[in-house]
């Protein structure tokens, strides 16, 4: 069997997670169906793929972060090149030693745009390559694990929070009031006040900068797209507003990060 036409920019073995950095030159079919023995993460970092698993094909694209289980068999077709992503592969005992279940790197993928972020964060360590790179590293995957504790997995969701959600996801490039929340949620805007930061894990105008930051991450890797546009689109007041907040999340610089 040929070998994939792949360049391992960075391979990363720290506390049992072993990263890696990969680009895909050539379009077509990659490695064919197969399974990883460990669960992975993957992140895509520029260009995208489709993605066949046992229940359906997804597009996978720029900024998409992906949790694949093990022993679970996929198929992935490279169209767009070059293709670049982050794959984390993750040992049992990661998960045996630090009371980490898959449902809690799932929520966290599904919930919180923090988890993009600290998978970029990761990424920025591992260029970094210095004496604190593996503890900085594994302090960040630690942090990732425990989005989904922060944010109130105990009790049932109500569904005026369902109803938060989607309105903040659905105009998250828009300023919403917490009187407007309030009124379509059906609630007091006091008790949305009071509940909202253990439902989301921060208080609402840190939850719709995150939301935005999210959002650009795909919107910068547009070819012929400028910065300007972007914190336009995101509705930031200003560039250096938009740029200081995306390097607050990310770590890395808007250009930083349209250059991976």
């Amino acid at each position: 069997m040929n070998k994939l036409p792949l360049i391992k920019e960075i391979t990363r073995i720290t506390n049992n997670l072993d990263i890696r950095v990969s680009t895909r030159f050539c379009a077509g079919n990659g490695a064919g169906k197969h399974e990883h023995e460990h669960p992975n993460l993957v992140f895509i970092l520029a260009g995208g793929c489709a993605e066949k698993r046992q229940h359906g094909t997804y597009e996978r694209k720029v900024a998409d972060l992906a949790y694949l289980h093990a022993g679970e068999a996929h198929e992935t077709t490279f169209a767009e090149i070059p293709t670049r992503y982050l794959s984390v592969d993750i040992k049992p005992v990661v998960f045996a030693e630090n009371h980490i279940k898959e449902e809690h790197l799932i929520n966290a993928i599904n919930k919180s745009p923090d988890a993009k972020f600290l998978v970029l964060k990761i990424y920025r360590e591992m260029l970094h390559n210095d004496d604190h790179t593996t503890d900085s590293i594994a302090m960040l995957f630690y942090e990732f694990a425990s989005i989904s504790r922060r944010i109130n997995p105990k009790k049932k969701t109500p569904h005026w929070i369902t109803i938060v959600n989607e309105q903040l996801n659905d105009n998250w490039n828009k300023t919403i009031t917490l009187k407007e929340l309030s009124q379509v949620a059906g609630v007091n805007p006091i008790t949305i006040s009071k509940h909202f930061p253990a439902y989301f894990g921060c208080t609402l105008g840190a939850y719709m900068r995150k939301l935005k930051i999210a959002h650009s991450l795909s919107l910068i890797k547009q070819e012929g797209t400028l910065l300007t546009q972007t914190a336009h689109v995101c509705n930031f007041s200003d560039q250096s507003h938009f740029i200081r907040n995306f390097r607050n999340y990310t770590s890395l610089s808007p250009k930083q990060y349209q250059k991976l």
